[in-house]
């Protein structure tokens, strides 16, 4: 025999339910913290990774247009590929 099938067990759980759920009362916390820790992430990855080629971007529009000819567009883009200089202190 279980403690679960024990008379004074089930008296017990009886008495003491009364037929609905009660959820922890902020229990509405950790869908809200997860959409903003999902969007937050998604926001600053977005901008970090797709933001280092909105110049080159911006660079074939101008180009396309007319704006600029070959040899601006090739120097300019050259200018954009070059690494990261350290920054002097």
């Amino acid at each position: 025999m279980s403690i679960s099938t024990q008379p004074e067990v089930m008296t017990f759980l009886a008495d003491h339910y009364d037929g609905s759920w009660h959820p922890w009362p902020f229990f509405w916390i950790f869908p809200l913290l997860f959409w903003i820790t999902f969007i937050t992430l998604a926001f600053f990855g977005r901008r970090r990774f797709i933001g280092r080629e909105s110049g080159v971007g911006a660079l074939r529009t101008a180009f396309a247009r007319g704006e600029i000819t070959e040899d601006q567009y090739r120097s300019r883009l050259e200018v954009l590929r070059e690494p990261k200089r350290p920054a002097k202190s």
